[in-house]
């Protein structure tokens, strides 16, 4: 009897190689599930995405009822620096349920909106609320900037959010249509435009999408990196608006009208450029980029949710960022 148990607590044992080849089984099988298991992930970050630009698209719509127009992309009270504006970014904060900190934003040309640099001590000056402020629904999931980040390009030392959604200001030459120029100029620190909807020191109202709502680009996600490099439209923090008061065809010229919270397209989606329009974030063609493979999601005017491929011709994408060129994408 003594013999039959001890045989019989041996046979119920696992031999070393039994468990080295269960153990690999194991391994095979998270090997197999893991991408499946990242992808469901990214799916849902790509959701959370789209969803943040929903409640974006909602806000500006609710901005656009009570104004009468989408608010300034971005915009200045003073000539004089350090500038003192912000952006649309900030506007529309009471439409995303933060109207509390809104009511404590100083819109006047002594305060600024400055996170750094030129700033000095005096960062954020009258809006000090917004020093370490988060808020999620201007973060895509995807992405591996820190809300927080001091880019190596940047000038904030503040703690002012970086923004993962940029204005569209348009599309830079050639611009589709019949004039290749309409509504760009050369006012330094790369092209500006204003024959999109979120430009800067101007306002256009749902109506200027000529080429349809559901045919024009309002807001695009930029969460991604550029050659490795955060250079997003947050040079100063993601509250900064532009140099000065002036618009591209300002009669004085528009010199030195450089800006924060809005881009005018002029690379391709998820591009890794890097040249005078893209190297510092404040410069005027910060690209559309993301975290999310294959491409970037896109508001439309109508409110609407893209996913645009990155794989887009790039002709048909600036017809996207352009209000009025005269041809319609369709699908896309």
């Amino acid at each position: 009897m003594r013999s039959s148990a001890m045989s019989y607590r041996h046979r119920g044992a696992f031999t070393l190689v039994e468990l080295l080849v269960v153990i690999a089984i194991i391994g095979v099988l998270v090997a197999l599930l893991l991408p499946a298991v990242q992808a469901a992930r990214e799916a849902a970050r790509r959701m959370q995405c789209s969803n943040n630009l929903k409640q974006i698209g909602i806000a500006l719509h609710n901005y656009h009822d009570i104004h009468k127009s989408f608010p300034y992309g971005a915009f200045n009270l003073r000539e004089t620096w350090p500038s003192s504006g912000s952006n649309w970014r900030a506007l529309i904060l009471p439409f995303l349920e933060q109207n509390a900190v809104h009511s404590q934003l100083s819109f006047t040309a002594d305060s600024h909106f400055m996170a750094g640099g030129a700033a000095g001590s005096d960062a954020l000056q009258g809006n000090e609320v917004l020093r370490g402020f988060r808020l999620d629904t201007y973060l895509c999931p995807s992405s591996t900037i820190d809300p927080f980040d001091i880019a190596p390009v940047s000038n904030n030392d503040g703690s002012a959010m970086n923004i993962h959604y940029v204005g569209v200001q348009g599309a830079a030459p050639p611009v589709p249509g019949a004039d290749p120029n309409r509504g760009t100029n050369n006012c330094s620190q790369g092209t500006s435009c204003n024959n999109g909807l979120l430009v800067a020191n101007e306002t256009f109202r749902m109506s200027d999408a000529t080429d349809g709502t559901s045919n024009t680009m309002l807001v695009s996600e930029q969460s991604g990196l550029v050659d490795g490099v955060n250079r997003t439209s947050n040079y100063y923090g993601g509250w900064y608006g532009s140099r000065h008061p002036r618009t591209i065809n300002d009669p004085n010229g528009c010199s030195d009208l450089w800006q924060t919270g809005t881009s005018c397209l002029a690379h391709a989606l998820n591009s890794n450029v890097v040249d005078s329009g893209t190297e510092r974030m404040y410069r005027n063609n910060t690209i559309y980029n993301s975290q999310h493979p294959g491409g970037v999601n896109v508001l439309l005017a109508d409110a609407s949710i893209q996913f645009i491929a990155e794989t887009i011709d790039f002709v048909t994408l600036k017809r996207l960022a352009c209000r009025y060129d005269g041809e319609p994408v369709g699908s896309f």
